[in-house]
């Protein structure tokens, strides 16, 4: 069982989620009216550790069988322990089965190292983007995704930057990108209300508790996360997030 909602439903699932029980919301964005538009899938904040890593992959490639994305985006914070990491480049080969995976680093992966981080995603045929760029074709369009620490402009139809800490909307929506992905504040698992696009009482705290958010033609979309450190929440679904670019 998938759950699956559109962006205009964000607040209709959740209340009290204690553990990693219940099946992964699939939540439904779109930042274009195309009827044959790009399918992707922003995958964040796995944070596998041993006795829920396995369960979690499961839920993550349930999850993605069912939105059937063109190209899938992991957002970072994949293993809390080195000693997941071959179960990370597992999923890695099995979500390549399903669309083209690329990734960027998340702020708990510098603990466990960058580089170690990288080569195990790339040992599962994923494409490390965090300094860089890459391009693909579909329908027509040239599109490119960045990441976070890509320095330059992107010449391409469609722009998206692919990041983990919201907080780079602040430069980014500057910069003409049209979608903005993000992760890492999880809604700050305890959402009582939301108001002008923000999840509080997380937003008093953190300025970009969005899940999505308008400026111009840059879109801002950030996930609530596949998993957390302390798996509680409230009104607040573990997630991935299906975008149509």
């Amino acid at each position: 069982m998938i759950r699956e909602i559109s962006g205009k439903d964000h607040g209709s699932f959740g209340r009290l989620e204690v553990g990693l029980k219940r099946p992964l919301l699939v939540r439904r964005e779109s930042i274009t009216s195309r009827t044959n538009a790009l399918r992707l899938a922003y995958v964040s904040d796995l944070h596998l550790r041993r006795k829920r890593s396995m369960h979690l992959c499961q839920q993550i490639l349930d999850a993605c069988q069912t939105a059937q994305p063109d190209v899938i985006v992991l957002g970072g914070d994949y293993v809390d322990h080195r000693s997941e990491l071959a179960i990370f480049g597992d999923l890695c080969k099995q979500l390549n089965s399903i669309a083209p995976v690329m990734a960027i680093a998340g702020n708990h992966d510098v603990s466990i190292g960058l580089d170690r981080i990288r080569k195990t995603i790339e040992s599962g045929n994923g494409v490390w983007i965090e300094e860089g760029v890459h391009s693909i074709e579909h329908d027509g369009r040239v599109i490119a995704l960045a990441g976070s620490k890509h320095p330059n402009n992107i010449n391409a139809d469609v722009r998206i930057l692919c990041g983990h800490n919201p907080r780079l909307w602040k430069k980014a929506k500057q910069r003409g990108y049209d979608l903005v992905l993000a992760g890492h504040l999880h809604g700050c698992q305890w959402v009582s209300f939301s108001y002008r696009d923000r999840l509080y009482p997380g937003a008093w705290f953190y300025p970009y508790c969005y899940l999505s958010h308008q400026v111009a033609s840059s879109r801002l979309i950030v996930s609530r996360g596949v998993s957390d450190l302390i798996p509680i929440r409230w009104n607040c679904p573990r997630e991935i997030v299906l975008c149509s670019v």
